[in-house]
């Protein structure tokens, strides 16, 4: 993971075999191919990007807000670190792609809609809305934890995954709130706190 991180697709096997401790050898004994050899990486590196639990972090019931900015900052800060330069190749159009690699097109896709989906599934019911999440809080969460978020905001502007933490988090904090009332308004609830339980 190390390597790819650092190299992207072009990472090679001679490469990962010598980070790893062993021969070219022994790495094609396990990985028929070099795109195999990737695609379980990246792989594991999306496991560990999803990696729980985290550290510190408050369930969404003790401390919504508490949760929203701890999430951010593990999201941003593990898209930096663990995925690093291999977000380019990850997510760039492959023109005759091998299976492997295309088959990673779809497990990247699956697993990062079914984490955001989960993700804003849980925010949106702590904070007091019923039945399913719009779906621009939906687009927002998965805007606001991707990997091109961390990305654009680093290269760009030069901002560390500790500012692109708690810049998301305080985004996201404020269209969970204001969806949740939009919701109320439109079922003419009132009295009710839009933070939901825990403010």
């Amino acid at each position: 993971m190390e390597v790819v991180a650092r190299r992207g697709f072009d990472a090679t096997v001679d490469e990962i075999a010598k980070a790893s401790g062993v021969s070219p050898r022994t790495i094609f004994r396990h990985y028929s191919t070099h795109d195999l050899l990737i695609v379980t990486t990246v792989k594991d590196m999306y496991e560990a990007c999803g990696r729980r639990p985290i550290e510190g972090l408050p369930t969404p019931d003790e401390d919504l807000d508490g949760w929203i900015e701890g999430l951010a900052l593990t999201i941003h800060t593990r898209n930096a670190e663990i995925l690093g330069d291999a977000f380019w190749d990850i997510h760039a159009p492959r023109l005759n792609a091998s299976e492997a690699l295309h088959e990673l097109d779809g497990f990247r896709r699956d697993y990062r809609v079914r984490g955001v989906n989960h993700l804003v599934g849980l925010a949106w019911t702590t904070a007091g809305g019923k039945g399913e999440p719009p779906e621009d809080l939906v687009l927002t969460f998965a805007l606001n934890f991707s990997a091109f978020t961390t990305q654009a905001l680093m290269v760009d502007f030069d901002r560390t995954p500790s500012q692109i933490g708690a810049l998301t988090a305080d985004l996201l904090k404020m269209h969970l709130r204001h969806a949740v009332q939009a919701q109320e308004s439109s079922r003419g609830d009132v009295g009710q706190d839009p933070a939901g339980p825990g403010h």
